[in-house]
């Protein structure tokens, strides 16, 4: 995490829970930016993969809401507008972004409590017409 960290174009590395290990978001002028930082982040020592999600906005000012538990939603669902529209409902949403690959859409949601978190993916956001699957990236404290 620390040889991310003192990559120029990092803006944040948080740990996280799932599939991946650890979640970066960063400020990139271009996509040959984008693929110069693809290329190093893969040869670095312990990477085993690499995914990355252009289409994301820089949410490192948005990540503090106050709120005790945080993570991000990787959603795949078969209408990605009509969901989007339903997750905006959805009161601890805090941002909807729609994108491509193995996700039609990442959701960063806040709650209170681990618990009030996974209520809300369990019973709100996986109870939604259309939705297929979600993987859930809780993250830890910011790096």
């Amino acid at each position: 995490m620390t040889s991310l960290r003192a990559k120029p174009n990092v803006t944040k590395a948080e740990a996280v829970f799932g599939r991946h290990d650890i979640a970066v978001a960063g400020s990139f002028r271009d996509a040959d930016e984008l693929r110069t930082f693809q290329s190093e982040v893969q040869l670095m020592d312990r990477v085993r993969s690499f995914r990355s999600y252009p289409a994301l906005q820089n949410w490192t000012q948005k990540g503090s809401d106050g709120h005790a538990s945080n993570a991000y939603l990787l959603i795949r669902t078969t209408d990605t507008q009509k969901t989007m529209g339903e997750l905006k409902t959805v009161p601890e949403i805090r941002e909807i972004i729609g994108t491509t690959g193995d996700s039609d859409i990442v959701a960063r949601i806040s709650a209170d409590s681990r618990e009030d978190l996974f209520e809300t993916i369990v019973k709100k956001v996986h109870g939604m017409p259309g939705v297929l699957s979600t993987e859930t990236l809780p993250t830890f404290s910011k790096y």
